[in-house]
């Protein structure tokens, strides 16, 4: 997610790059360019460079307080923010009034946190809850994979440090970036760039977890394309490149692109949930419901990788470097055809006319505006399998969860609880081959890949069980099945970092 310059801003930083500070005239013209220059800095994440040109300007002058008090915001030194921008000539400006606003939120979020550093590369995540601790290596390494990834993909590195921040639920995401909370709620959106940086919900925030992962490098890939393109990339760009990057960091696995881009982006024109990508608003977190969102994601996406496919892989750094240096930062038509040769109305035309001779194989319940059928009877044998399964009466949750399979077939999660029971039961074999092949579902699932990760290594196979492991923890990290790798009682991995996040899944319940 970005914010796009107003006209009038935009005019400013582009007359600031052109005149300096000491090219003469009044006061307060000096002073507007030189915030200009800043807020160009902070757009591409440049806070070096912002906090030189602002150190000897005026703090007094209402222009150069608003960059200090947004530099202040970059820096997350939120309570330094608040105290810049209390003051009540910028608290009653429209722009001073939303940044303070974002400082008050950010100060209140953070009040307590802690932070934790990887000097070496250039990462610092902050949790809101220190509960979170055995997690931070793992947000390490993805951090710094997606980031070589999209450096190798994009051309532009990520500045350091790159921060990372870790809250506890939607109502504090909303608070700490000004996404209205209902919009997060009705799409939802776990995670935000903004303000440089990613902040993002806690995967013990949800009762499954959720890929985090893979939401971390989407994330970062938008802080790229606002560095690379000085915020000039519009939505439809900005949400289909960062769809693309956020499994490229990565192993590919089998349901990275299932059901396909393309399929649900046809089917979604067919049942009108589509709208056309250069009119999808300020924000697909915006869009009025999570299937239209679904529906927006799948078409940038599709359209990314026909037009990078067709076009060439150098002509999407190229676009990005045509976006940043244009005289007229909306001509997008402009930009493409000097990066790939055609307009954006051509190419358009031209992903358009191949998504009309595709075939949209998508299973009934995945299909965009699709009703799963039996839904409320798979959801009550799921509750009822899960409570008996916990209290251990395992005949009585395998009858439950038989009943949701029959059902919901290709449901992961429902094959790992029905697995699972059948294990306690003592009829393995019949529970291995729920858990043998991640094909056979229509969806990921930690749980799942933790029980194969077991399966897998009591057979001797060691390197699939890593693998399966590794990406539960990319999926649900603080499920206990995950983080302990199917240990029991006091037992945990002897791996020390894995053995820590163990103990937080046992020790710390799910919100």
């Amino acid at each position: 997610m970005t914010t796009r310059l107003s006209a009038p801003l935009r005019w400013l930083v582009a007359l600031a790059l052109l005149v300096t500070v000491s090219f003469g005239g009044d006061a307060q013209a000096q002073d507007d360019l030189v915030a200009a220059r800043a807020r160009t800095a902070l757009i591409e994440l440049d806070v070096a460079e912002a906090r030189r040109i602002l150190q000897g300007a005026d703090p007094d002058r209402p222009a150069i307080a608003i960059e200090r008090g947004r530099l202040a915001l970059y820096e997350t030194d939120y309570d330094q923010a608040v105290a810049i921008l209390s003051r009540p000539d910028l608290a009653r400006s429209s722009m001073g009034a939303e940044l303070l606003e974002m400082a008050q939120a950010g100060a209140r979020a953070t009040a307590g946190t802690v932070s934790f550093r990887d000097e070496e590369r250039g990462i610092v995540v902050r949790l809101q809850d220190d509960a979170d601790e055995a997690l931070v290596p793992w947000i390490f390494d993805v951090a710094a994979a997606s980031r070589a990834q999209l450096e190798r993909d994009l051309g532009v590195d990520l500045p350091r440090p790159l921060r990372i921040e870790l809250v506890r639920d939607q109502m504090t995401l909303a608070a700490m970036t000004g996404l209205p909370e209902r919009a997060t709620r009705t799409t939802g959106t776990v995670a935000v760039a903004k303000w440089g940086r990613v902040t993002m919900i806690t995967p013990r925030a949800m009762s499954r977890g959720y890929p985090w992962a893979d939401t971390l490098a989407h994330e970062l890939a938008h802080l790229v394309l606002t560095r690379a393109s000085r915020d000039r990339a519009p939505l439809w760009l900005q949400e289909g490149v960062a769809k693309r990057e956020e499994v490229r960091w990565r192993k590919e696995r089998p349901l990275d692109d299932f059901p396909p881009a393309y399929a649900i982006a046809k089917l979604g024109f067919e049942r009108e949930l589509a709208r056309p990508i250069d009119k999808l608003g300020a924000s697909i977190a915006m869009l009025p419901s999570a299937e239209e969102a679904r529906v927006a994601f799948a078409e940038v996406s599709s359209f990314i990788d026909y037009w990078v496919e067709n076009a060439g892989h150098e002509a999407l750094p190229a676009l990005l470097v045509h976006l940043k240096t244009s005289h007229d930062p909306d001509d997008i038509d402009a930009a493409m055809q000097k990066a790939s040769g055609a307009t954006l109305a051509e190419w358009n035309a031209q992903w358009m006319g191949w998504l009309a001779t595709q075939k949209a194989n998508v299973p009934p319940e995945l299909q965009p505006g699709g009703r799963f059928p039996n839904a409320s009877k798979v959801r009550r044998h799921v509750q009822l399998g899960e409570l008996l399964q916990g209290r251990g009466h395992h005949a009585s949750a395998e009858k439950h969860f038989r009943k949701a399979h029959e059902l919901a077939p290709h449901d992961a999660s429902i094959r790992c609880g029905l697995a699972a029971s059948l294990e306690a039961l003592g009829r393995r074999g019949e529970a291995e081959p729920l858990v043998g092949r991640i094909e056979d579902a229509h969806g990921e699932h930690g749980g799942w890949y933790a029980l194969h990760g077991r399966y897998a290594r009591e057979r001797g196979e060691n390197e699939v069980a890593a693998e399966a492991f590794e990406v539960g923890v990319q999926l649900d990290p603080l499920g206990e099945e995950v983080a302990c790798e199917g240990e029991k009682g006091d037992a945990a991995p002897p791996q020390p970092r894995k053995a820590a996040l163990c103990r937080a899944a046992r020790s710390v319940p799910r919100r």
